[in-house]
């Protein structure tokens, strides 16, 4: 199902003059500061201190990693100009913010006890995106958080690769986002880095690049002169680590991953609307009624509650609150006054139970959404795992593209490489052997799929 436009006109606006940028509203802003709020505890809670560099990189600085460099330099916008002055120095929007920070690394950091050091921040960064931009997934302005840390040596900031994988694995899991982590194969890691792992997902068969992890080693340390004393008084390189998710893929994949024919739905805690109340009136009790909704408005004020007191018909409210995504739906009648209770509907299963209002506590709604977000997790993960594939020749493989994630067999030869790639983009190699499905000579475990 797609979702509708109305719908996604109230997550975003993408009419901005300058193309590739959008406007977030106030739904998806919801959903990123709750991704936010949680990513930024999990990492300050890891020894992460919170920064927040300028926008503007000189262009020497941006310049002291050449592989670095070379992989944005058809990416970069260039301001060149202040005023009515021409700029002696061009100044760069950050297009990612390795080198300003590891130029600051590189005052900060004198000794082995100024060691690791670990910054998170959350922010812009722009990239002249030549591909087709499309909302969400690939702009030319798009907001993240990234993480930059420095070790004394490589045990320690493998170690820190390890605590990233479980952050991000945790922050994924509270999304219900099934996800695989592909080491990328040479010729696609991040310019400048030892090695980079990905998050994919899928989404309509498609794979979606949400966050990476970057082992720089000292490469990065060297181009910036980052050393330390250490105990005995020598000086040695620093070994870097940086990291970062997209706000914006994220939120695009919990908007296309939990859809269904319905409309939206999220995990409970990221729901723009966790819970809408539908007053279900008859002939001369309507005030009655308003009146014991919005008592029960007031009491799940611990939530973002609507209560629905327009004019529409119960069923229009229905219809309108599940493409939203409301996650729980309260109704109250004439009848559930009475009885003191309401009727409460699921919007995963659509399950409907009558609950007494002394009961309808806090600790109970909470553990409804936790249903909610397991039952989520396990279809998102069904889902996801149906669309995973083994391919033994070509033809397999082209039969599955645009369908998930292919496993295949491929050598090192660069004509095999090429021939993949003009379907497939290669998402990540594994040591086990494997026949390659282009040249049936012995070659590694690949995965591929059709990227966004």
């Amino acid at each position: 199902m797609e979702i509708d436009d109305e719908i996604l006109t109230e997550f975003y606006d993408n009419r901005y003059a300058v193309q590739g940028m959008l406007i977030y509203k106030k739904n998806a802003l919801l959903v990123v500061r709750e991704i936010q709020k949680i990513l930024e505890e999990k990492l300050e809670k890891a020894g992460h201190e919170p920064v927040l560099f300028p926008v503007l990189i000189p262009e020497d600085i941006l310049k002291k990693e050449s592989e670095h460099i070379k992989g944005f330099e058809t990416e970069v916008f260039w301001v060149t100009e202040a005023g009515n002055n021409k700029l002696d120095k061009k100044l760069a929007l950050r297009p990612t913010s390795e080198t300003p920070i590891y130029t600051m690394f590189s005052l900060w950091i004198r000794s082995h006890r100024d060691l690791p050091m670990k910054v998170h921040q959350t922010c812009a960064v722009y990239r002249y995106e030549t591909k087709q931009t499309r909302p969400l997934i690939r702009g030319r302005e798009f907001l993240w958080n990234e993480g930059h840390s420095a070790f004394k040596n490589s045990e320690d900031a493998e170690k820190n690769v390890e605590d990233i994988i479980k952050i991000y694995g945790d922050l994924l899991n509270e999304l219900c986002i099934p996800y695989r982590i592909h080491r990328r194969p040479e010729w696609d890691k991040f310019p400048g880095a030892s090695y980079t792992l990905a998050y994919d997902t899928i989404i309509d068969g498609k794979i979606l690049q949400i966050a990476t992890i970057h082992n720089l080693s000292e490469k990065f340390s060297e181009a910036f002169d980052i050393k330390y004393e250490d105990e005995e008084g020598n000086h040695k390189f620093v070994h870097l680590t940086c990291y970062g998710p997209s706000f914006g893929r994220l939120l695009a994949s919990v908007l296309n991953i939990h859809k269904d024919d319905a409309g939206l739905k999220f995990p409970a805690k990221f729901a723009p609307v966790q819970i809408v109340i539908v007053p279900i009136f008859a002939k001369g009790n309507k005030e009655g009624v308003i009146d014991y909704c919005r008592k029960i408005k007031e009491k799940s004020d611990k939530f973002r509650v609507v209560l629905d007191e327009s004019d529409k018909t119960p069923g229009e409210k229905f219809y309108y609150w599940e493409k939203r995504g409301a996650m729980l739906r309260i109704e109250a009648g004439p009848r559930d006054l009475e009885n003191n209770e309401v009727v409460v509907v699921r919007r995963d299963t659509k399950k409907k139970e009558k609950i007494k209002i002394a009961e309808l506590t806090d600790e109970k709604i909470a553990e409804i959404f936790k249903d909610i977000d397991k039952n989520l997790r396990e279809s998102a993960d069904r889902k996801f795992n149906g669309a995973i594939f083994k391919a033994n020749t070509i033809e397999e493989a082209k039969a599955q593209i645009g369908k998930g994630i292919i496993e295949i067999g491929l050598c090192k030869d660069e004509k095999c490489k090429n021939e993949i790639e003009t379907y497939a983009s290669v998402l990540g190699t594994e040591e086990k052997k494997e026949k390659c499905i282009v040249c049936g000579k012995e070659g590694k475990v690949a995965y591929i799929g059709k990227t966004y």
